[in-house]
């Protein structure tokens, strides 16, 4: 598998833990949650736990200040919103804390002939043969024209209706996008390239092509009419040869699953220019 290095420390415990996902191949490599976001759910936890501790000891202070200067009856009102302020922390203390703990195994393991979802409740396979969509959506922030980071959410479905969302919760999350793709993406091409051959339309999201053209949302253009289908910022873009300002159509690329199979296939026919 291209790309793919030993680098996880905890490798030989792993590997031990996977005898019952052997179909998938060779363990090769593993992508946990990053640790700072697992650790970010335990003390945000721990934080609302402190609070309420404080609470807590604030309440019976008033509690006890009101029993000494006005009786039982004020000291009972006095605990009241305290009471409510615990029990409202006391919650999202448990609720952030499960959060922590049902996440804090979760990770992909990339192997030979697939990867395998990591959760409490075991490893869920999936076989590069199942998978039959990846979307991508990267979006680079910028502020006043200085890059300030950028999020990536991928998302992969398989023949059975599985899917499965990747984000920068998990660490190289774009490394591993970039190995499912290769590995994914000549048994889709494959597939979709037979499709075609045959005069069967392929739909891709808000996409559809066939041998006689390609459609983007309720346009349709004949590939004698298109000049060049493009992609720049996130936007795929049909050209048509007449020009114009109402010529030509455009779609989100985050809403096309299996881009790189698409424009494989468009490249066939007409000319690709593509980021």
């Amino acid at each position: 598998m291209p790309g793919l290095l030993l680098r996880d420390m905890n490798m030989p415990q792993l590997q031990k833990a996977f005898p019952s996902q052997s179909s998938l191949g060779v363990l090769k490599e593993s992508f946990p949650l990053r640790e700072g976001r697992r650790w970010a759910w335990l003390a945000a936890a721990l934080v609302f736990l402190g609070s309420s501790a404080g609470v807590v000891v604030y309440g019976l202070y008033l509690a006890n200040l009101g029993w000494k200067r006005y009786g039982a009856a004020v000291a009972t009102e006095s605990l009241f919103w305290p009471v409510i302020t615990t029990a409202g922390l006391l919650l999202l203390s448990l609720i952030f804390a499960g959060i922590a703990y049902a996440n804090w195994v979760k990770a992909i393991m990339l192997c030979q002939n697939g990867f395998a979802y990591k959760d409490r409740r075991g490893l869920h396979p999936w076989r590069w043969r199942d998978v039959t969509s990846l979307r991508m959506a990267v979006t680079r922030h910028d502020i006043f024209g200085l890059h300030t980071g950028t999020t990536h959410v991928y998302t992969v479905e398989n023949s059975s209706g599985n899917r499965l969302v990747l984000n920068d919760g998990f660490g190289r999350v774009e490394e591993l996008a970039r190995v499912i793709e290769e590995n994914t993406f000549p048994l889709l091409f494959e597939q979709a390239i037979q499709q075609f051959n045959f005069a069967k339309n392929l739909n891709f999201g808000p996409i559809m092509v066939n041998k006689t053209g390609i459609q983007v949302g309720r346009k349709s253009f004949s590939w004698g009419e298109i000049q060049q289908v493009s992609v720049h910022q996130g936007i795929l873009k049909v050209s048509e040869k007449r020009g114009g300002w109402l010529s030509g159509a455009s779609a989100a690329t985050a809403a096309i699953p299996n881009l790189r199979v698409l424009l494989s296939i468009v490249g066939q026919v007409v000319k690709v220019k593509a980021e």
